[in-house]
């Protein structure tokens, strides 16, 4: 079985919700012309428009929508613009330095908004919220309430249970195994599958000498798109031992099958 044949790109799930709401409500010109305050401090021109374009919906929904749920996504729209419009703000252009400005303009409008999102959130027991709290401000009341929801199945969810491993990799390598394992047991295919629950896994592998499972690993990230791993030091290690690579790249297709396909049953270690 080829992993072509299951592999494609996804758009983040999370930004689904959006992009459908925009297409059955208004349009993002009809957005800026009744509600120019949500578009004016972003830049005006061609540089990061997608995230610009999920910036202004999300904004809109809000205005609407406060919940929790919205405030997370807008959350992650506007780091994802923040990062993007903080590097062409470092691009000066030429000819007309307005661009440039607005782009700066833009930048300095997502530092703001993700204080004021912050700050909106900090009492929420929302769990992506939680966390987020924990990874961008330090907060350890946020890591403390978001750890306390382990044994309520609200983390039962595949990136969940990768956030909660990014917890435990500080001090334990084996737990945050299983919880790794855990997270592609609940995956049942309807959703983009992390490339760093696998990337993880191989790096933990790697870390414990357990080669074998760390090429198994970095092969179905690898070809899942991960661009930050490279197996032919692994394969050559492997090789000289006289493993049988092709049989671990046999046991990674079929790991990606039944992960593909709801069915995981993390294997023993």
């Amino acid at each position: 079985m080829n992993f072509n044949n299951f592999y494609k790109f996804f758009t983040l799930s999370l930004v689904f919700p959006l992009i459908s709401a925009c297409d059955n409500g208004p349009s993002l010109r009809s957005i800026c012309e009744t509600h120019s305050e949500i578009c004016q401090d972003l830049n005006t021109d061609a540089w990061c428009r997608n995230e610009r374009r999920l910036v202004i919906f999300g904004r809109y929904e809000e205005m609407s929508t406060p919940t929790d749920e919205v405030r997370y996504q807008l959350i992650q729209n506007f780091e994802a613009y923040s990062k993007c419009v903080h590097k062409a703000s470092l691009i000066e252009h030429i000819k007309l330095k307005e661009k440039t400005t607005s782009r700066v303009n833009g930048y300095v409008t997502s530092i703001k908004e993700l204080k004021r999102l912050s700050e909106a959130t900090k009492d929420s027991n929302h769990p992506h919220l939680l966390y987020w709290h924990w990874s961008r401000n330090g907060d350890e009341a946020a890591l403390s309430r978001f750890l306390k929801l382990r044994d309520t199945g609200v983390l039962q969810t595949p990136e969940l249970q990768f956030k909660l491993a990014t917890h435990y990799v500080k001090y334990n390598q084996d737990l945050t195994i299983d919880t790794l394992y855990h997270a592609l047991e609940l995956y049942d295919g309807s959703e983009p599958l992390n490339t760093e629950i696998l990337t993880t896994l191989s790096t933990l592998y790697l870390k414990q000498e357990k080669f074998k499972h760390a090429y198994v690993w970095g092969k179905i990230a690898k070809e899942n798109g991960a661009t930050d791993i490279d197996l032919a030091p692994l394969r050559a290690m492997l090789e000289n031992d006289n493993i049988r690579v092709s049989d671990l790249d046999g046991l990674a297709n079929d790991y990606f099958s039944d992960i593909n396909s709801g069915k995981f049953v993390p294997p023993k270690r």
